[in-house]
């Protein structure tokens, strides 16, 4: 491959590079734009999902604490409670509390305590007779109302603890208060839930970080992925952190995208008075964002893919394409450097360079016939000087010639015949080499043809009445063929006359007795009119078709060979074209075609 061909500056070049371009850059923007539409529904999906996972841990966290409230405050309806009022002095009450924690009850501790505030029952003996605890939780429920708070740790142990407390009416009197039950119910128990929610997402493919924060912005629960280490942990609090001042203040569930923390996070706000938290569900982008990076992987592997399709088939289309355009600079290089017609160049397509290259053979034919058109003009002014030599230097002396001649033969006795045929072969040559001489000054000076629309058929007859007797005398068939339908031709009737004249006489001396010539009309075709003088002599050898309209040049011995070169001449004055055609041994035909009358061209 020439550098030529591998220059950045070559149309195949171009033609590549604006491929790949028109591939690439409508590919990208496409991918961005596919890329972010689908990344923002994604994350508008997510979102709303998490937001949901985050629904759904409140509403369990509400019903496990709403439960436990429930429980407590049907304990506190039993008629073992009446113990409180003589300080559980048969320790009943406090049998009942611990076989409610021994039942499975999700309580790390349960006391009951008298109108005072001292405690008289409780799930740990220890306790009884101890301190109280919490105040305003016992302030709370010995007036009547409910108290809920925490988690709060335990003293001692530092357990995370709910802490309930719901006041114990009296039997005999309901609106009546006679001491409170305080149930501190396990954080964990209610985290474990939590983590029930979380696990039971993992099969449908959505791991997930569950946040709980009371009302001050403090984490008071969470539940991590397993691959979350401790090192992770403190990372994703102080990003969950950061993010709970951009929530909404007056939109109870949403979602949005925590950049920081690099997670999707669905929030919700639990609308109980007493579980004033905030539930975050977070979800790594990584994660979340998977398909749509799945969909940009695939959209880049499947534009790679088109970006070398294409590009093998601009390659292959630039080829074509700079084929023919190579070929056409080449035969361009041949006519600039020689001067001669390039050989046809193959049309291989019918688009716009096919039309070119079509375009580009008719203008080397065209250039080819002028240039053989101007060899011939050459030739002609070249025989139109000699003629003009000619006639000047040698008319005269054989005109003296023949006049001398005949005189020679009126005073020769009749009993020299011998002479008297010497003196007529003088007459005959000087007669032939005057002939010459007017068929070269005809030549050299040729009479500008007066064209007018001209029926072909009337002329051909003419010719054909002036040579009948010619031909009956030498036993050649003529047959007439003009009836086929044709427009006027734009031409000299005279000098097509000639030309008709020729070519049939022509025909005439070359054939033997028993020959056939036949003159036929050919239909209009393509804006031209033509017709054909066929016979069935000889025929022109291929190596001397060439030559036969050249001056000077005869296949008949004693022909002057100006004939079909005056014919040649006159035809391409009326702008039309004669043609040969002949077989070695089937004959020749010659066909004349000429414009129609009102064609300019």
């Amino acid at each position: 491959m020439s550098m030529a061909r591998l220059s950045p500056h070559s149309l195949r070049a171009k033609l590549q590079l604006f491929s790949v371009l028109l591939i690439v850059l409508p590919g990208i923007l496409l991918g961005l734009i596919a890329y972010t539409s689908a990344r923002s529904a994604l994350e508008q999906a997510v979102g709303r999902q998490l937001a949901e996972v985050a629904h759904d841990v409140v509403d369990e966290l509400v019903e496990a604490i709403g439960n436990e409230r429930r429980d407590l405050r049907g304990w506190a309806r039993q008629d073992v409670m009446r113990d409180v009022i003589v300080g559980d002095l048969d320790k009943r009450l406090s049998r009942f509390l611990r076989s409610l924690a021994e039942g499975g009850a999700p309580y790390l501790d349960l006391l009951c305590v008298d109108r005072v505030g001292h405690i008289v029952a409780a799930t740990d003996p220890q306790e009884i007779g101890g301190p109280p605890g919490e105040r305003e939780a016992l302030r709370t429920a010995l007036a009547g109302e409910e108290f809920l708070a925490g988690p709060v740790a335990l003293p001692g142990n530092g357990s995370r603890v709910i802490e309930i407390a719901v006041p114990i009416p009296d039997p005999e009197r309901p609106e009546a208060v006679i001491g409170a039950l305080v149930g501190r119910y396990d954080w964990r128990h209610a985290l474990g839930r939590v983590a029930h929610i979380r696990e039971s997402l993992l099969p449908h493919g959505l791991a997930v970080d569950v946040l709980v924060i009371d009302r001050a912005g403090a984490i008071i629960g969470e539940s991590w992925r397993a691959d979350v280490t401790e090192d992770d942990a403190p990372k994703l609090r102080l990003a969950a952190a950061s993010v709970v001042p951009r929530l909404p203040a007056g939109e109870r569930r949403g979602s949005l995208t925590a950049w920081v923390a690099g997670a999707l996070i669905g929030y919700e706000r639990a609308e109980d008075p007493g579980l004033e938290w905030l539930v975050l569900v977070m979800q790594p982008l990584a994660d979340a964002l998977a398909p749509v990076r799945a969909m940009q992987r695939h959209l880049g592997v499947a534009l790679v893919a088109v970006l070398f399709g294409v590009l093998g088939v601009a390659t292959i289309w630039a080829m074509r394409m700079s084929r023919p355009l190579r070929d056409l600079t080449l035969a361009t290089q041949v006519i600039a450097r020689a001067g001669e017609a390039p050989p046809q160049i193959a049309v291989r397509s019918r688009d716009e360079i096919g039309t070119l290259a079509s375009a580009f053979n008719a203008m080397a034919a065209a250039l080819a016939r002028a240039q053989r058109d101007l060899l011939v003009a050459a030739k002609f002014a070249f025989v139109g000087e000699v003629a003009a030599g000619v006639a000047h230097e040698v008319r005269t002396p054989l005109g003296i010639m023949r006049s001398s001649a005949q005189m020679l033969a009126r005073t020769l006795p009749p009993d020299l015949p011998e002479s008297a045929e010497l003196a007529g072969m003088i007459v005959g040559e000087v007669d032939r080499l005057d002939r010459v001489v007017a068929g070269l000054l005809e030549i050299a000076r040729p009479r500008e043809p007066m064209l007018e629309p001209t029926p072909l058929a009337p002329v051909l007859a003419r010719v054909l009445e002036f040579v009948g007797s010619q031909a009956r005398q030498k036993g050649v068939t003529v047959v007439r063929a003009l009836d086929a339908p044709q427009e006027p031709a734009r031409c000299d009737p005279e000098q097509i006359y000639q030309v008709a004249l020729n070519l049939i006489v022509n025909a005439l001396q070359i054939l033997p007795a028993g020959g056939r010539i036949t003159v036929r009309t050919l239909p209009t075709r393509d804006d031209r009119v033509a017709f054909e003088v066929a016979d069935d002599g000889p025929g022109i050898p291929p190596e001397l078709r060439e030559r036969i309209f050249t001056p000077f040049f005869s296949c008949r011995p004693g022909g002057t060979g100006l004939g079909l070169a005056l014919v040649q001449r006159m035809v391409q004055e009326h702008h039309g074209r004669v043609t040969v055609d002949s077989a070695v041994g089937r004959g020749t035909t010659f066909r004349v075609e000429l414009p129609v009358a009102g064609d300019e061209r």
